[in-house]
């Protein structure tokens, strides 16, 4: 800031503001033009509560040559409490021109408040000069510590959380009436109950604060602290983002000639006696079907209350497994012959080594169930007891598979009743369902068909589902849906066949700690 003083003896006076790009003197070397003089360099406007306003002033002076133009004067940034009252910030000064800058002091923050007022003119030596500004608030006031408070970097899907202090930063009491917090996917759990009144400096409250991202992204929002203190709201900033776990893609390579392991569990009650007699005449049509995309199958049929099979386990390296077939299907039956679901899991537990079915399930193989009946099942428990049964004792939910030829679901058909149990079992397994009250020709097939086709896949990781990309030889295709319960992709239709490679790439979730 120019002195007359300094002006007069030829020194140059340097204040703190130059640091900032600001001068408050020129050096007075006798360079001609307009020449900027504030008076003085320092208001102190003392201590003030909520409801004082104490005014101040300076003086701008042209000590030059030439007409001083002032474009403005504005108070620097991050202190609200202190205006500028007078009503025309540009203006022409004259040489030795004077005009008065009046600074109002209403405190919005407690404690010390300090900035500067920043004076802009055509003054060559001294565009920029400032007067700082200094005042104490004795008014209610709070802090947001930390602020910002940053969650740092979670796995999607995962929660967690944090603690944010509230304090009474002020020299007078202040009360709290509210806290929000209205940023997706942010979290406020306040314990406290609002209004709530913070008594001393230093006092505070911690709320909890939590981020559960359901998406990969960045995430800010704000703390929103409502109170009498003025200058309220107050705002904290909260952050954090969230990222997967990483990226995989599942593949499968489906063999040529796949392996499968194929029960027939036939219902040999009284009504049943003609359905038996087209399975076996029709069982030349089913293998002739099968054998178009594999010859590694086996085949074995149980009617009775052992679970046992009858006439051994059939394949084709059997001269005469298609008579074998045929006389199997058409065995009696036992005690649970209408329970076809309870007699197939007790065929199921005997496939151990020793036990009669030894040999049967295959690590490797598919295993397709097919029940034929023309009741409703009446196995002791419910159907969903025994797919979980299949299911654990395969050790792989996707390759189970359980078809049916039964009563039309759910009303029945002319020799049938709807085949309860049976229906709601194909349809968790992704199997098929087909009428006893259709030809058997083409029943026949249709089962032949879904002894190759697995329909449903299992992921080795848990996906985000808007990622999941299906691919079948490399073409894109979009005829599947996942099954979050199995974490699998099923296919409704186009069903992957032998020979073609199946890739599904996704990003995938974590387990959450905790």
């Amino acid at each position: 800031m120019r002195s007359l003083l300094a002006m007069a003896s030829g020194f140059l006076l340097v204040s703190c503001a130059s640091e900032q790009g600001f001068s408050s003197a020129s050096d007075g070397s006798g360079v001609g033009g307009p020449q900027i003089f504030v008076d003085p360099e320092f208001l102190d406007f003392g201590q003030a509560g909520q409801d004082d306003t104490v005014v101040r002033s300076f003086t701008v002076t042209n000590v030059g040559e030439g007409d001083l133009e002032v474009s403005g004067i504005e108070i620097g940034a991050g202190v609200a409490s202190f205006t500028i009252l007078n009503e025309y910030l540009s203006f022409i000064l004259p040489e030795q021109a004077t005009e008065e800058i009046q600074v109002a002091f209403t405190p919005l923050g407690a404690n010390e408040q300090q900035t500067d007022a920043i004076v802009s003119s055509n003054d060559e030596e001294s565009p920029r000069v400032s007067v700082t500004l200094s005042g104490v608030g004795m008014v209610p006031d709070i802090e947001i510590d930390p602020n910002p408070y940053d969650f740092g970097e979670i796995y999607l899907g995962c929660e967690r959380s944090g603690e944010v202090d509230i304090i009474n930063v002020g020299e007078e009491p202040v009360t709290i009436s509210e806290i929000g917090l209205d940023a997706t996917p942010f979290t406020l759990y306040d314990p406290n109950i609002l209004p709530l009144t913070l008594e001393n400096n230093g006092d505070f409250i911690t709320v909890e604060v939590g981020f559960s991202p359901d998406q990969e992204a960045a995430f800010a929002g704000d703390i929103t602290v409502i109170s009498d203190a003025p200058g309220s709201p107050d705002l904290g900033t909260i952050t954090g983002s969230a990222i997967y776990a990483g990226d995989y893609t599942d593949r499968w390579e489906l063999d040529e000639n796949p392996p499968v392991d194929l029960a027939f569990f036939v219902d040999r009650s009284g009504s049943m006696d003609n359905d038996a007699s087209d399975l076996a005449r029709n069982f030349s049509t089913f293998i002739g079907q099968l054998s178009n995309y594999t010859s590694d199958w086996q085949i074995m049929v149980v009617t009775k209350d052992s679970g046992c099979n009858n006439n051994g386990i059939l394949t084709q390296s059997l001269a005469n497994y298609d008579t074998l077939f045929q006389s199997a299907v058409q065995q009696g039956g036992g005690f649970y012959t209408e329970a076809l679901l309870y007699l197939s899991y007790q065929a199921i537990e005997k496939t151990d080594s020793g036990e009669c079915n030894t040999g049967f399930m295959r690590d490797d193989a598919l295993l397709h169930i097919i029940y034929v009946s023309d009741e409703p099942d009446q196995s002791p428990n419910d159907w969903s007891y025994y797919v979980s049964a299949l299911q654990d004792k395969k050790g792989d939910a996707a390759n189970v598979k359980l078809s049916a030829v039964a009563g039309d679901y759910p009303g029945g058909c002319a020799t049938a009743e709807a085949g309860d149990g049976y229906y709601q079992a194909v349809a968790a397994t992704g199997g098929e369902f087909l009428s006893i009250c259709s030809e058997w020709s083409s029943n026949i097939e249709a089962l032949a068909d879904a002894s190759i086709q697995l329909s449903e896949y299992s992921l080795s990781h848990t996906p985000d589902p808007d990622t999941l990309l299906v691919t079948v030889d490399g073409a894109r295709v979009n005829t599947w849906h996942y099954d979050e319960a199995a974490n699998s992709v099923i296919f409704d239709s186009n069903i992957p066949e032998g020979g073609e490679t199946i890739e599904i790439s996704y990003s995938y979730l974590v387990a959450c700690d905790g």
